[in-house]
């Protein structure tokens, strides 16, 4: 991992990355100000989480393309990637290493995230109810998972095809269709996808949490959040296998 952080100095992959960090973060401390300074029915954190973990499922599967594309990119500037392999290092061993940099850094971006939401809930007037500390956990674990399967189902797709505009729009339909999926009562269908772990293992009901929100005045959460947090674990870890065992394929039959 020390030689591929070595060929992304000066390079544009920390730009990009910081500048989707500051879009989200610009875009949810709107959208939790604003929360704060509407209906007192509706100044809930738990509600506010539910947005950000929303925003997380749509955009950090483009975010997560865009990366994964700049840092398998990067290889064929200066015939980096054969000046590598001259030197011994093996392209599946640039793979582990890109998907290492890329998981961190997203893990990086949605932690400011959750990190957000968590300091200023209170200060801004927020209500933190019970049930934000029970949804809290197990919305990061899933997160994380979430991040790991997209990661690197998309570092393969810019890895086996040179035009990276194809795991763009794979990224961008996939993580549409993931995430209106539970809109139409079809959430279960979610899973099938690496963009839809966050929408299937949510802890909280978004759909049921409007009628919710309108009778007792909070949030309707999953009977069994942890469970769909162990599912999002063996669902992520089943993709990675998946993504890694394309990429081993394709190095064997070069």
């Amino acid at each position: 991992m020390a030689l591929e952080l070595g060929k992304l100095r000066r390079k544009r992959y920390w730009l990009i990355a910081a500048s989707a960090t500051a879009v989200c973060l610009a875009w949810c401390s709107m959208l939790i100000t604003h929360r704060a300074s509407g209906p007192v029915a509706a100044r809930h954190a738990t509600l506010a989480l539910d947005e950000f973990i929303q925003i997380i499922a749509f955009l950090m599967p483009i975010i997560t393309a865009v990366l994964a594309s700049r840092i398998v990119t990067v290889d064929t500037e200066e015939r980096m990637g054969q000046l590598m392999t001259a030197l011994g290092q093996s392209p599946l061993t640039r793979y582990r290493g890109k998907l290492v940099i890329v998981i961190l850094t997203v893990l990086c971006m949605e932690t400011a995230l959750f990190a957000l939401v968590s300091v200023l809930a209170g200060p801004i007037g927020l209500t933190i109810t019970d049930s934000y500390w029970r949804t809290l956990p197990p919305a990061l674990v899933v997160v994380a998972c979430s991040t790991l399967a997209i990661s690197a189902v998309q570092l393969t797709l810019s890895t086996c095809f040179d035009k990276q505009g194809i795991g763009l729009g794979v990224a961008a339909i996939g993580g549409l269709i993931a995430e209106s999926l539970p809109y139409a009562y079809l959430g279960k269908f979610s899973w099938l996808l690496p963009w839809g772990i966050v929408p299937a293992a949510t802890p909280i009901d978004t759909v049921a949490s409007y009628k919710s929100m309108r009778e007792i005045g909070d949030m309707t959460l999953a009977s069994q959040p942890w469970t769909l947090a162990a599912l999002a674990a063996l669902v992520a870890v089943g993709w990675t296998v998946a993504a890694h065992l394309v990429i081993v394929h394709q190095e064997n039959h070069r």
